[in-house]
């Protein structure tokens, strides 16, 4: 009894600790596996809805920002059109009036579940760019699919469908929702049906413009530097010292104290990568031999273990040249040495889909055809909770928020180092709580943290002539940080 009691906790914890997108995660995995079967449209059709639905929910009221779950939107809708493409010939042969009864219900059925996947999806305009978005990473077989499944054509032709697919059993019929619909003389003309959203167009152009703006200055800025390199570049005794304590899929950070472009961003940190791990880590962790290491294995061989992204792309940098910097920060995935081989690969599988992107330079971490050097992270980690920043009227993914989220109550990362280059003297290596105070953060009597920041606003004050005249006051605050 005690042994199951202990069982029944363990399940229990595992449960809670369980996110609601990790639950879809799973459900797309068994879903994958399922044999081709006549229910395997409906088990996607079921899980895509639902992952709408919840994404609505999530978006109203999200105070975090989870890559998962562009994920989930790109494998998920991938794996719906590929189920439905088989029912795309059904439709094309019950518009052209060559269908049998049964033809003629799967197409209404591939219809009406398309439909219902639109509206969810298509309603909500946050929502909807982000799919529309994944469309882009698929080759816009999304807006393909709709295009084919909801044209004019499928509307005008519904009632001839309908009659063939009414010489079937009661229970047969039972299976579609236009079918009982049109049972019950309600409307079925919203089937079939697309909207246009012309705000859309405004803000895709403002998107546009102010991508090239960015774009712009990021092409002269990016090359002006002064002085004869980072603080680290040299320093081989600190450099051994980091080397030494890498890990396969930690986060690295860089502050390059000598180039314009890292004035420029939000933050004490400009840029981060990914440490893809050595040829002997990987061998000692089961991996190397991996599919899903295919793109890195040759770029790790040359020693090439970094991976990231730049202003002109996606690319790789040995360890040595990646190190011409003046601070260093390291953090790494809480639990990730406990993770199983499989979530591991994932991860990899994801870093891999990420090369060949282009920068993004609307900074949108809603989007992911194109994307910035945190956003491989943010994508590639799983179920992982980041914090968001909202600037210019998008949510956006920063390193330096990233290096924020250790100091955050239930983090999803951990400290492992942060050094600062000294050419005369030698680096300095930092504890936590140290780079707590960098980064405006206090560490509290009980190992927590809170953020410190200024509060100002903006008040009438009466001089001493009696003038009235408007100052800005502020107050020190701080605030602990939950995700």
């Amino acid at each position: 009894m005690r042994n199951l009691l202990i069982i029944f906790i363990i399940l229990l914890s595992s449960n809670t600790l369980s996110t609601e997108l990790s639950r879809f995660e799973r459900n797309l995995d068994r879903i994958t596996s399922i044999v081709k079967s006549d229910d395997l449209h409906f088990e996607i059709y079921q899980h895509t809805l639902n992952l709408g639905s919840y994404s609505l929910e999530h978006l109203w009221n999200r105070a975090y920002g989870n890559g998962l779950l562009l994920v989930l939107l790109k494998e998920s809708w991938s794996k719906y059109i590929e189920e439905s493409e088989s029912l795309k010939d059904k439709l094309e042969k019950s518009i052209n009036g060559s269908s049998t009864p049964e033809e003629s219900l799967r197409a209404l059925q591939l219809v009406e579940r398309t439909q219902a996947l639109y509206n969810t999806y298509m309603s909500n305009k946050p929502l909807r760019k982000m799919l529309l978005d994944q469309s882009s990473i698929l080759n816009q077989s999304i807006e393909r699919l709709f295009e084919n499944v909801l044209s004019l054509k499928v509307n005008k032709a519904l009632p001839s469908i309908i009659k063939s697919a009414n010489r079937l059993s009661m229970f047969e019929r039972s299976n579609s929702v236009i079918l009982y619909k049109n049972s019950k003389n309600e409307d079925i003309s919203k089937f079939a049906n697309t909207d246009r959203f012309i705000s859309d167009y405004i803000d895709n152009l403002i998107t546009t413009a102010t991508s090239g703006l960015s774009s712009g200055f990021g092409a002269i800025a990016g090359p002006i530097e002064w002085g004869d390199g980072g603080q680290l570049r040299d320093d081989e005794l600190a450099k051994d010292r980091i080397l030494s304590g890498l890990m396969p899929l930690d986060i690295i950070f860089e502050k390059k104290a000598y180039k314009l472009t890292d004035y420029t961003i939000p933050g004490y940190w400009g840029h981060n990568a990914v440490w893809l791990g050595t040829k002997d880590q990987l061998i000692n962790n089961g991996l190397w031999n991996s599919k899903e290491l295919d793109p890195f294995r040759e770029q790790i061989e040359n020693g090439n273990s970094i991976f990231e992204m730049r202003k002109w792309g996606t690319t790789f940098a040995s360890y040595s040249k990646w190190m011409d910097l003046d601070d260093f920060a390291q953090v790494r995935l809480k639990g990730i040495e406990g993770k199983s081989k499989k979530s591991l690969l994932k991860i990899y599988k994801i870093l891999a889909e990420q090369i060949g992107k282009n920068y993004d330079f609307s900074f949108n971490a809603d989007t992911a055809f194109k994307i910035t050097c945190s956003e491989i992270i943010y994508l590639s980690y799983g179920d992982v909770k980041w914090p968001l920043d909202y600037i210019l009227g998008r949510n956006t993914i920063t390193p330096n928020s990233m290096a924020e989220a250790i100091f955050y109550n239930d983090s999803p990362v951990e400290f492992i180092s942060f050094v600062k280059g000294d050419r005369e003297n030698g680096a300095k290596f930092y504890t936590k709580e140290e780079f707590g105070k960098v980064m405006n953060f206090s560490m509290l009597s009980d190992g927590s943290y809170v953020q410190n920041y200024k509060q100002c606003s903006l008040k009438y004050q009466r001089a001493r002539r009696g003038a009235i005249e408007l100052k800005n006051i502020c107050v020190n605050k701080t605030r602990a940080l939950t995700l």
